[in-house]
C-alpha cells in the first residue's frame, strides 16, 4: 500500500474547511515533519444562517460538528446552554463558546446512544448544517424522545486552490486525507475536470475517515485506499502512516 519513495516531500491535499484545514496541516507537520508538504484546498466554506427557531422551550441542544457549535454561538441568547456533542473536538469548541457540553466521544451512532440514555435532558434541539447524513431527530422521535431540528449553517462548495491544481497536474505521488462523503464527492468531481484525470489515479492515494468516504473512490485499486479503523484523527493518522512510512 506504500507510496513510491521520492526525494521531495509528499504533497498532502487538505480539503477540510477552515479553521480545521490549518489545524490539520499543523498536526501533519508535527507528526511527519519534512516527509510531507501540506497543500490547503478547502472545498467547503461555512456560511452561518439565522433561521427562525421552533417556538417552544428546549432543555438541551445537540451539536454534530465544530462548525455547528460556532454557528450556535451566534444564536446563544435564544438557546439553552446544555449541549450534547458528537465528539470531543465539538465539545471543546462548544465549551470554549460558553455552552455546558458533554461529548459522545465517537460518531453519530454514539451520540444517538447517549441521547437515548439522557432522555431526561429532552426536549432536544438539533442544530445542524443544511447537508446532513442520517436523520437523528426522526430516530429519536421513533424512540419517543422529544426532539426537533433547525438548520443554522451551510457549507458552500469551493474550487480547488491553484496550489492543489499545480500539484495534481504535475508529477509524483499525492496523498489526500478525506473526512466526509460530501467532501470526497466534491474532490472526485474536481478531479474529473482536470486534464489527464484518468492517469492521475495512479499517483493519488486516499486516506478515508470512514468506509462511506472510501466508497466514493470504489473504482480505485484497493492498495490506493486506506480506511481509518474509527472516525478519529488518531486513526486517520494510522491510515496515513501506511502511505507515508515506507518499509
Amino acid at each position: 500500500m506504500g507510496m513510491v519513495p521520492q526525494s521531495r516531500a509528499l504533497p498532502v491535499l487538505i480539503t477540510r474547511p477552515e479553521p480545521q484545514a490549518s489545524r490539520f496541516a499543523r498536526a501533519l507537520l508535527d507528526r511527519y515533519g519534512k516527509r510531507v508538504a501540506p497543500v490547503l484546498t478547502p472545498l467547503l466554506a461555512p456560511v452561518f444562517l439565522r433561521p427562525d427557531l421552533p417556538d417552544r422551550p428546549f432543555t438541551s441542544i445537540v451539536l454534530t460538528s465544530e462548525t455547528g457549535a460556532r454557528a450556535a454561538a451566534a444564536l446563544a441568547d435564544s438557546l439553552p446552554h446544555r449541549a450534547f456533542c458528537v465528539g470531543d473536538r465539538t465539545a471543546e469548541v462548544a465549551t470554549a463558546l460558553g455552552f455546558h457540553a458533554q461529548s459522545a466521544a465517537g460518531d453519530a451512532e454514539s451520540l444517538f446512544t447517549l441521547l437515548l440514555a439522557q432522555r431526561d435532558a429532552a426536549p432536544f434541539l438539533h442544530l445542524r448544517g443544511r447537508e446532513a447524513r442520517g436523520d437523528l431527530v426522526s430516530r429519536l422521535n421513533a424512540e419517543e424522545v422529544d426532539a426537533q431540528e433547525a438548520i443554522i449553517y451551510a457549507q458552500e462548495p469551493k474550487p480547488l486552490s491553484p496550489e492543489a491544481i499545480s500539484v495534481l497536474t504535475g508529477g509524483g505521488g499525492i496523498l489526500a486525507p478525506l473526512f466526509s462523503p460530501r467532501t470526497a464527492e466534491l474532490f472526485r468531481r474536481a478531479l474529473r475536470d482536470l486534464p489527464h484525470s484518468a492517469s492521475m489515479a495512479g499517483r493519488l492515494r486516499i486516506a478515508a475517515l470512514s468506509p462511506a468516504v472510501a466508497a466514493i473512490f470504489a473504482d480505485f485499486p484497493p492498495g490506493h485506499i486506506s480506511i481509518a479503523a474509527a472516525p478519529t484523527q488518531g486513526e486517520l493518522f494510522l491510515a496515513l502512516d501506511r502511505f507515508i512510512f515506507i518499509a
